[in-house]
């Protein structure tokens, strides 16, 4: 088993099929306070609030036995937490989320999808995050730009200073819009600015659902469609279409998943042979949100078999 792509960097090595595991948050059913998996995270190497040192941390307080770091369009985080996750005794699944489009013909619509367990140093993958970084770079440019066309300029400096080296987004625009008062919240500059239609809106570059998931599997990982609740129901018809692309997950429990969300997804899951996962895609704390961190766990066993699925 080759380091960051098996579980033996956790507490007592891989796990084990028989090994029991807790109750999901949401599920209906009663959910434990401690162990599990939370297979959905971010850090400072992309858009979350805490280095990978410090979320390995958040997951240890959380009483996880382990945690997914997923952050956007990069992997630079991973190494970090790998060392973290070893002294602290918790177990790193290591991932990536890449944001791509669906055209609906009258808009596009993101679609995330999150890789696990890929090769780090897989060259075709290594290369497409390194054009994705360089699109959020475009990005940020042009929204600079539209902002200040309505009268709002923000410090370039100041905005890569909270991305703390990491890849840069809309969130670290909305942060600087608070801390320039022109918002109170993350939330509020989003919907006021940031969002399709608002004065400092730029499509990212494409980059197509299929496309994302043939990356992932060439560099022998697991794609999984993240948080299918926060996607339109027409786009819903598209999971068996992206299983033959060789899609092998659904991220059925999620933070803004609602209970009946999280039922009718994990039946869908399972009628189409893929494999349920589940994340609370945290990115806090920060202010006006918390640290969302262990708010949803899965079983262990949900853990291995998404491993098992890496090694085909």
């Amino acid at each position: 088993m080759t380091e960051g792509r098996g579980l033996a960097d956790g507490p007592g090595g891989d796990v084990g099929p028989g090994r029991p595991g807790p109750r999901v948050d949401g599920s209906g059913e009663a959910a434990a306070r401690e162990g599990g998996a939370d297979l959905h995270t971010h850090t400072t190497a992309s858009d979350g609030t805490v280095t990978p040192e410090e979320r390995i941390q958040m997951a240890r307080r959380a009483g996880l036995e382990y945690v997914g770091i997923t952050d956007h369009d990069t992997l630079a985080g991973l190494p970090a937490a790998r060392a973290a996750a070893r002294a602290a005794g918790i177990g790193l699944v290591p991932g990536v989320e890449l944001s791509t489009d669906v055209d609906l013909g009258s808009r596009r619509v993101g679609v995330h999808v999150l890789g696990y367990w890929v090769k780090e140093d897989d060259p075709p993958l290594v290369e497409l995050l390194a054009q994705r970084r360089a699109s959020r770079e475009r990005r940020l440019a042009r929204i600079l730009e539209r902002l200040a066309q309505v009268g709002i300029v923000l410090d370039e400096g100041r905005i890569r200073a909270l991305a703390r080296g990491g890849a840069v987004g809309r969130p670290h625009v909305a942060r600087a819009l608070v801390e320039a008062g022109v918002v109170a919240t993350v939330a509020e500059a989003f919907e006021r600015y940031l969002t399709p239609g608002k004065p400092g809106y730029v499509p990212r570059a494409p980059l197509a659902p299929e496309a994302a998931i043939a990356a992932i599997r060439a560099a022998g990982g697991v794609p999984v469609l993240a948080h299918p609740g926060l996607l339109p129901e027409r786009l819903h018809a598209l999971w068996p279409v992206w299983q033959r692309h060789g899609l092998a997950g659904v991220e059925v429990y999620h933070t803004k998943h609602s209970p009946e969300q999280a039922a009718a997804f994990l039946r869908r899951a399972r009628e189409l042979d893929l494999l349920p996962t589940g994340g609370s895609d945290c990115h806090g704390p920060q202010p006006g949100q918390p640290a969302l961190i262990g708010r949803v766990r899965i079983p262990v066993e949900w853990v291995e078999r998404l491993r098992e699925r890496s090694a085909r």
